[in-house]
Formats: C-alpha cells, structure tokens, sequence
C-alpha cells in the first residue's frame, strides 16, 4: 500500500497553477486512454477524474489543501480521503464478477437445500401416509383444490406436490434473473454516467487550457504594444535632442 494526494494522482506540485494542473490531466488522461482493458486503470482513472474535478475548482482546492495539512499534523483526524490507499494487484479480479459469482453461489445453495427440504418433506409425508393408510376423500379434495389454484390435473397428491416444488424452483429462478438483469442494467447506467461525466470534465479541461491560451496571447499583445511605445518614446526623445543640438549650432554660429 502507499498514500497518495492528488497531487500525486496529477504528478504536479502542492504549488502548481491552474494551466500545469490542466497539462498534467490532459497528458496522464492521454496515457490511460491507451488501457482501457483492465479494472485498475478504470479505477485509476477515476481517482484522476476526481482530483482533477476537485485542484480544478479554487474553492474545492483551498478545503482540500486545508484538510490535507490538518491531516499531515493530526493523522487520525477527519474523514475526508485526502489520501487514497492504492494497492492494485494485476490479476484482481472484476467487483461485478465478483459479486455475479458470490449470487450465483448462492442461489446453486438455495436450490440444493431447496431441493433437499422438499425431499425431506415428500418422504416424511410419504411415511406418516404409509402409517395412518390412504386416505382417498382426503387426497381427491387436495387435488380439487390445487387444480382450481393452479389449473392442473395431478394424479396423486405427490405429483401434486412435486409438480408444486417445481413452480416454486421457476419462481425462484425468474426473481434470479430478473435481480442479475436489474444489476446489470444499474451497472451500465454508472458506466454511463462515468463516461459523461469524463467528457464533461475534458469539455471543462479544453476550455480552461484555451482560456489560459487567450489570456497568453492578450498579455503577449500587451507587451508588444508596450514595447512599441517605449521604442516610439526614445526615437521621440532623440528628435528633440537632435533638434536641440542644432538650434544650439545654429545659435553659436549667428552670435559669431
């Protein structure tokens, strides 16, 4: 593990302005726009994302530095992540995977104790009907009532009830599928949201570097304008020296 600050994260320093913050997120983006295959560089370039949004912005800037120097002298204080713990393993596996492997783990648990609970109960009932014997009235209203809930015709009480555990087994696996689908769908709509806020920072991150190269340019006019005038004040100033020479020549020539 090793912290870092996003200043790090920018490869700038603590002191660096606004246009070398903007240089150093355009070249690291530029970097990891060439790997986009693994979590850690999408995870990565969130953090980038993110301390970008935040040295960007002066107000959000002045908070951070304010609470990065309170947590330099008071290492337990505060709750903000001034540093952000990075501890990428190279094979590690996707959070999304992850999470798909550990429902799937444990919906195959549900269906086998699922499936050993019914068993167990089609055998104890089974007994208890060996014991007390057969009980036709008994089982031929069961079967009434489950072809009116169900609409099917069962020929003993058992297959109703086998038939019975295998609609609750497609139940459960339709609520299987219909949770993996939503979130699957919440997962593509963070990816969505990434992405657009990623071109929104870049939009932001264009018109900062070409605000700072118009206010270059005014200043450079500037300068030129200011020289100009300089070089039109000495040529000015030289006339008149050159004038003054000449009256005092011609001065000393008329009293001769």
């Amino acid at each position: 593990m090793k912290h870092e600050t996003y200043y790090d994260l920018l490869e700038v320093s603590p002191d660096a302005d606004l246009a070398e913050i903007s240089q150093a997120y355009l070249r690291i983006s530029k970097q990891q726009a060439a790997d986009k295959s693994s979590m850690e560089a999408a995870l990565r370039k969130e953090l980038v994302d993110r301390a970008y949004e935040t040295l960007s912005s002066p107000t959000r800037r002045n908070d951070y530095d304010a609470g990065l120097s309170q947590n330099q002298l008071m290492p337990n204080a505060g709750e903000r992540p001034l540093y952000i713990e990075v501890g990428l393993e190279p094979n590690k596996a996707s959070p999304i995977r992850r999470l798909l492997t550990v429902i799937a783990s444990v919906m195959v648990i549900g269906l086998v104790i699922q499936a050993v609970v019914i068993f167990m109960s089609y055998q104890r009932a089974k007994v208890i009907m060996e014991e007390n014997g057969p009980s036709p009235a008994a089982e031929k209203v069961y079967l009434q009532e489950f072809y009116q809930t169900y609409g099917i015709r069962a020929a003993s009480r058992g297959e109703a009830e086998l038939l019975l555990a295998d609609m609750k087994k497609k139940e459960q696996q339709t609520r299987d599928e219909a949770q993996n689908k939503q979130l699957m769908e919440n997962e593509a709509r963070k990816q969505k949201q990434f992405e657009e806020e990623s071109r929104r920072i870049g939009a932001e991150v264009s018109a900062n570097i070409q605000q700072a190269e118009q206010e270059a340019a005014r200043q450079k006019e500037a300068e030129l304008r200011q020289k100009e005038e300089r070089e039109r004040a000495e040529k000015a100033e030289e006339r008149a020296r050159l004038d003054n020479e000449m009256n005092r020549l011609r001065a000393r020539r008329y009293s001769e």
